[in-house]
């Protein structure tokens, strides 16, 4: 007798499937940029422990010393960087500066292996209020509206990705903006919808989760046209109380 299949009853429980979904996407594609990232540290390390390589004596001992220390401190360096993705979420929001956030988002990015290369672009002014955050799905959300910007450059030569923020009153907008194809006024509303996508083998989840986790955080998100062509996704974020 076979089993009987679940029927997912639970909106909440249906969300949480499609944001682990885009998760695995978000890790798939950092994780294969880990692997290259790590190969010529390791293979280093690996080299000054073979008993049969004495090359820790001699004249040259201090700067393989140092090619030593370099390794291990890269290797640590992106182990601390990957494990910052998905941090324990926090419950209640925090007072997050936005200049930490944005400046994480382009170190994590990349590791984003796989996908067409692009020059990323950070445009943030001085003096920015700390924003109203939970910080793990925030930068969930960045991620991965970075992985759709990156996404829509295949096969472009002006490939360019521009990660902002932006005061707005008593928001600040936060910004990614590639230099892709754009889409319509008709597809930039529902490219929300679940399973909604102009890209062949997508699954189109990845802007029903950055909604959801926009929400999360008492935002809104919303798709914008630019004017040289490509799309822009902005974050409407609430400035912390009192600053």
């Amino acid at each position: 007798m076979s089993t009987p299949v679940r029927a997912i009853t639970s909106l909440p429980h249906y969300k949480e499937l499609l944001i682990r979904a885009d998760r695995a996407a978000v890790l798939a594609t950092m994780g294969r940029g880990m692997a290259h990232d790590l190969r010529g540290p390791l293979q280093a390390l690996a080299l000054m422990a073979d008993p049969n390589a004495d090359l820790l004596s001699g004249p040259d001992t201090p700067r393989l010393r140092g090619a030593v220390s370099s390794s291990v401190q890269r290797l640590a360096d992106t182990i601390t960087r990957f494990s910052q993705v998905y941090a324990p979420v926090e419950t209640e929001p925090a007072p997050l500066v936005v200049d930490d956030i944005l400046g994480n988002i382009s170190e994590l990015q990349r590791y984003q292996r796989g996908l067409p290369a692009a020059e990323l672009e950070l445009r943030i002014p001085a003096g920015l209020l700390p924003v109203r955050a939970i910080e793990a799905p925030l930068r969930h959300l960045l991620l991965s509206l970075v992985i759709n910007g990156k996404q829509a450059l295949q096969g472009r030569p002006d490939a360019r990705i521009v990660l902002a923020a932006d005061p707005a009153g008593a928001e600040i907008h936060l910004s990614v903006e590639d230099s892709g194809p754009g889409l319509t006024p008709d597809e930039r509303i529902q490219a929300f919808e679940p399973f909604y996508t102009t890209r062949e083998g997508s699954l189109g989840i990845g802007l029903t989760v950055a909604r959801w986790l926009a929400e999360r955080q008492g935002a809104a998100i919303s798709l914008e046209a630019v004017p040289h062509g490509g799309l822009r996704a902005v974050i409407a974020m609430q400035v912390w109380p009192g600053g």
